[in-house]
């Protein structure tokens, strides 16, 4: 799909009068299926998560974890809920869940993973350890109540400013050993559904255009590459206690024909090119 064409999809729909509830009829029709391939990558991303905080002498198991922007198809919580975690609460800023999507996920984790007994039988939100936050606020959270904060593929789609924001306010809820992880795709999303696009194809976009662009999708990105969550990091008083990188090499190989938009013609080809990130933080306790 063209992504002018994509942009202009999201943009009706994003601003139909009760598209959310048009959706979810929808769905009790028609069922959702969720992308395959996408629920199994999400899978290996928890992995890596949970191999990174195996590193630290940490675990899922047993932690009290809030996932940050659980979308449609919570894989995650549930996974996180079969393999011990003691509480996983769900969040999204608006509903996007519901008992349609639920199922659907349950279903494909029970035909894509070595099922417990405890997975097959379930057939409900009530049947694990899970509590939906939708819309969230940072309010209903108790302060120190929370081990572990993650999320996937979601802080790329947050304001600079109100990323900010957003993780001083999540300082206090976090217990006093506790840690976030965060896996960033710092891809252009709109290449995942038209492939003639450079994977950083927005990076070429002025700012205005950029703005454009995100008013109309409401998904837009932010654009910050791995290097500049340093200081987003640092000004919402977070230490990075662990950091891993994936650069895109095809992209290395062709970024300097591209005609980047500043500031990132300023940066250099692996700054550009580095496409996923996982960030392990620690509140800082100093000063």
């Amino acid at each position: 799909m063209d992504w002018r064409v994509r942009v202009a999809k999201l943009a009706i729909i994003g601003r139909i009068p009760f598209g959310d509830h048009a959706r979810r009829a929808k769905r009790r029709v028609f069922g959702y299926s969720p992308d395959k391939e996408n629920l199994l990558g999400t899978l290996r991303d928890l992995d890596q998560m949970q191999a990174v905080l195996s590193e630290l002498g940490r675990s899922f198991s047993g932690a009290t974890v809030l996932e940050i922007g659980s979308g449609w198809f919570p894989t995650i919580p549930i996974t996180l809920a079969v393999r011990g975690a003691k509480r996983v609460l769900m969040s999204d800023l608006v509903p996007h869940m519901d008992e349609v999507t639920f199922k659907a996920t349950l279903q494909f984790l029970v035909e894509n993973t070595h099922a417990q007994p405890r997975l097959v039988a379930a057939s409900r939100i009530e049947d694990f350890p899970l509590t939906y936050l939708a819309p969230f606020r940072i309010a209903d959270v108790a302060d120190q109540s929370i081990d572990l904060i993650i999320s996937r593929t979601v802080l790329e789609h947050i304001p600079n400013t109100a990323l900010i924001n957003l993780l001083r306010a999540l300082r206090p809820k976090l217990s006093p050993q506790g840690l976030m992880l965060h896996l960033v795709d710092h891809s252009d999303h709109l290449e995942h559904a038209d492939k003639s696009l450079s994977k950083v194809n927005f990076l070429t976009w002025s700012d205005r255009k950029h703005a454009l662009v995100n008013w109309l999708t409401k998904e837009g990105e932010n654009r910050l590459r791995h290097h500049q969550y340093q200081r987003v990091f640092d000004e919402a008083g977070y230490d990075i206690a662990q950091s891993s990188t994936q650069l895109h090499e095809p992209t290395r190989a062709t970024v300097k024909t591209l005609n980047l938009a500043a500031p990132f013609r300023g940066m250099t080809p692996d700054e550009i090119s580095i496409l996923s990130s996982l960030f392990v933080l620690a509140p800082r306790t100093t000063p």
